[in-house]
This record gives C-alpha cells, structure tokens and sequence, in this order.
C-alpha cells in the first residue's frame, strides 16, 4: 500500500506514523509513506498513491477545499481525514472521506478503523485477467452487472461501458462466487455494492437502470445477499 500524508505539523506526523507502523507491521501489510508538501504537488501524484491522510488545519491551505479538489479529479485514492477539532472532522462527510481521526490518534481505535480500510483496499484490487476480453485486468468494484441476452453475456461497467463476451452467465457466477455478486434473475447478475433501491419485483441500481427480481430467484437471492454483507461485516468487526 502506498501511503501519502498531507499535514504540516511535524509532531502530527510522528505519531500518525508511529500508528502506521504499530497496525501494518503487525498484520505483516507492506507499506511505503510519502510526504507531500504543497497541493499542487498532491493534485499531481494523488493518482500514484492508494491511501492519503489528509490534514483539515492546514497552515495556508484549507484541508476541505483540497479534498473537494480531489473528489472533482475522481482520484481512487482513498482518503482519511486527520484534526485536532470533531467539528471539522463532520466537514470530512463532504468530501466522501473513508474516516476521520481525531487528534491524538488513539492506537486501538485506529487499528480497528484502519483494518476496514485495508479490507476495502484489498477488495478493490480483486478482478480477472481474460486475454480474450482485455489485455489488462478487469476489476470487480468497476462492474455493475452482468446481463446474459441473445446467448452472450454483456458485462455492464460503472463508467457506461459495456464488453460483449461469448461466455454463458454461469461462467460468471463461478468466477464471482466469493466477491459481492448475488443473481436476481436467470438473466442478471449484479453487484451488491451498486444497489440504490430494493423493490419488489425490481432492483435499481446506482445508475438508475432496473434489473428484474424474479420470484423464483428472490428468496435465494435476498440469502446470498445478507450471507455476503455478514461476511463483510464479521471480517470488519472481529477486532472489536
């Protein structure tokens, strides 16, 4: 994991990396810390970075205004915002901040937070390599659904995309039998993470297209369902 920090007090910087150190050492999570100086730097290599702990009292820069930057760049980095005040750590909500941690970090408090974060790290990076599909990997966390029509499955992606492939919908069950993947339909195949609504013979997605929920898929699906979230939920939480 490769971990950028963004804050301009040095005894901060310490101790957040003495944190770092105590939490990834110990799950034997291998790691390397960069330090950014100025925003223009940061807007430049945010992409090259998987984590960045983001200061809100900035000297002469506003920690907020940064974030929102970031947001706007679409970066995948993920981002922790780290202050001395709780009244600036709600400001994190508007930039769709992973955490916030209030200064002092307290260790046991960080080591549980920071587990979920490397969990979700860990699952963004899970994905295929099909030579006959893509000469680079395909993520999990960039899909959508899968829909099976006219004896081909269409893999439908976050971004609009789509990708034709020859492979029947079973193909893909296998494959996304351990990732956040539930049927809801002969047809379909979706990603549990994208679900905005759940109705009662259809399921809208984030964005806004309607997938069917069969009745004779619903009860399994609705299972598989909860078994996945409770798996998600047990991994996060163990260290409770």
């Amino acid at each position: 994991m490769k971990i950028l920090i963004f804050d301009d007090n040095t005894n901060d910087i310490k101790e957040l990396e003495h944190c770092i150190a105590c939490l990834f050492n110990e799950i034997n999570e291998k790691y390397t810390i960069t330090y950014c100086q100025t925003k223009e730097e940061l807007f430049s290599y945010i992409h090259e970075y998987d984590l960045l702990f983001l200061d809100i009292e900035l000297s002469h820069e506003n920690g907020i205004d940064i974030g929102l930057k970031l947001r706007d760049m679409k970066t995948e980095c993920l981002i922790i915002i780290t202050t001395h005040y709780m009244k600036y750590a709600i400001d994190g909500y508007k930039i769709n901040a992973e955490r916030y941690f209030i200064k002092p970090i307290n260790q046991s408090e960080f080591d549980i937070e920071m587990t979920n974060i490397i969990h979700k790290y860990h699952n963004n990076l899970l994905g295929f390599h099909d030579g006959k599909l893509s000469k680079n990997k395909i993520y999990f966390k960039d899909i959508l659904y899968f829909e099976f029509y006219d004896r081909r499955t269409i893999i439908r992606f976050t971004n609009g995309k789509t990708l034709q492939t020859n492979y029947p919908l079973k193909h893909w069950i296998q494959i996304t039998q351990d990732v956040a993947f539930a049927q809801p339909h002969k047809s379909f195949l979706i990603n549990l993470n994208y679900i905005s609504a759940l109705k009662k013979n259809d399921i809208i997605m984030l964005n806004d297209d309607s997938v069917p929920l069969s009745r004779h898929f619903k009860s399994d699906f609705l299972k598989n369902m909860r078994i996945i979230y409770m798996r998600s939920f047990n991994y996060e939480y163990r260290n409770c």
